[in-house]
């Protein structure tokens, strides 16, 4: 457990010095290469699912279709920045694994499955995801931003960056 802590925070804080050279204006920027959506919109999706997440796990139950979608962290660093603060406040609280239900929609359906988790293994989900949306962002970042620096293992699953150390 407390290694995926240590990881999820390590991605937060990889966002945040990314975040931390954006303006507002670079935030919310339609970008070509991200289908018309923007730097903003994909740092607030990261920053969603880790509070549903941090928020819903002490109930036992978690469902990331009812997060708030909170369009001002994706449109002020400021706030995109305070949003991951309460990320990181949040993992550090965080000691012990346990059991979850994850809800979720199905796609043309009305009802929901849900299915048997546990709180490490969702940890590891939403890491994986905050990756997979850093890929994305760090494309935009080196071709749209050249004066913008971030990590080399930015948007680097855990699984390459351990391959490519090999």
């Amino acid at each position: 457990m407390t290694q995926t802590i240590a990881y999820n925070k390590a991605l937060l804080l990889q966002a945040d010095e990314l975040l931390v050279q954006l303006s507002d204006v670079q935030l919310c920027a339609q970008r070509e290469l991200l289908f018309g959506g923007t730097i903003g919109q994909h740092m607030r999706h990261i920053l969603e699912y880790y509070l549903q997440l941090l928020k819903e796990q002490a109930t036992g139950r978690i469902n990331y279709d009812r997060r708030v979608r909170d369009h001002g962290i994706e449109q002020q660093v400021s706030l995109a920045r305070a949003a991951l603060r309460d990320c990181l406040e949040r993992l550090h609280d965080l000691d012990t694994d346990r059991p979850l239900t994850l809800e979720s929609e199905l796609p043309l359906e009305e009802r929901r499955t849900t299915q048997q988790t546990s709180l490490l293994r969702e940890l590891t989900y939403v890491a994986d995801h905050c990756v997979h949306h850093l890929a994305m962002v760090r494309i935009v970042v080196e071709q749209d931003l050249p004066e913008v620096g971030f990590p080399l293992e930015l948007g680097v699953a855990a699984a390459t960056r351990n391959h490519r150390a090999r």
